[in-house]
């Protein structure tokens, strides 16, 4: 079996995150922890960023495809809120970077991708045309992608509760 050296490449760049912030790991940090050239990492990605987009967009395909396997929005819901709760304390650490205005771009991006899958997968009878969609999708993905980020930070946080607020409010035909 090849080795996934991306992905070997984005475990050790979260992990290193975890441990001490992102504004603190370099390229020449990472190679180094990793055992790999400069040359191996430029050759899977241009930059610490694109590693952690390359990490969150792996992290909704994921998610997508316990999506697709979920009965209802408020167990995917629940899934995703899950994932941000279990994840907080790299979500911490990625927001509190200087590089927040880029992160919360990508939260918001990963967000719409997810909705837009759930969309694609589960409602198949949306009576919106295609711009009214987008402007749908992007109001849920800001929205939605503000409480992952306001509500992970809690330990204490009951997600089907939450999951089930948000599916009251999201247009769906079948909310439980």
């Amino acid at each position: 079996m090849p080795i996934d050296m991306k992905g070997i490449i984005a475990d050790t760049l979260l992990a290193m995150t975890k441990q001490k912030g992102i504004d603190k790991v370099t390229v020449k940090a990472l190679i180094e922890e990793c055992h790999i050239s400069r040359q191996t990492f430029y050759y899977h990605f241009q930059d610490i960023m694109e590693v952690i987009e390359w990490s969150i967009e792996r992290a909704v395909q994921e998610t997508i495809k316990y999506t697709q396997k979920a009965d209802t929005l408020k167990e995917a819901l629940t899934y995703l809120i899950d994932s941000a709760v279990e994840n907080h304390e790299l979500i911490h650490k990625l927001m509190d970077s200087q590089k927040r205005a880029q992160m919360e771009k990508i939260f918001v991006q990963a967000t719409k991708t997810y909705l837009q899958a759930f969309v694609e997968c589960k409602a198949h009878d949306l009576s919106l045309n295609y711009n009214d969609v987008e402007v749908a999708l992007n109001f849920y993905s800001f929205g939605i992608s503000g409480l992952l980020l306001m509500y992970c930070q809690h330990d204490d946080i009951d997600t089907k509760k939450l999951a089930k607020q948000i599916s009251q409010i999201l247009p769906s035909n079948n909310h439980n």
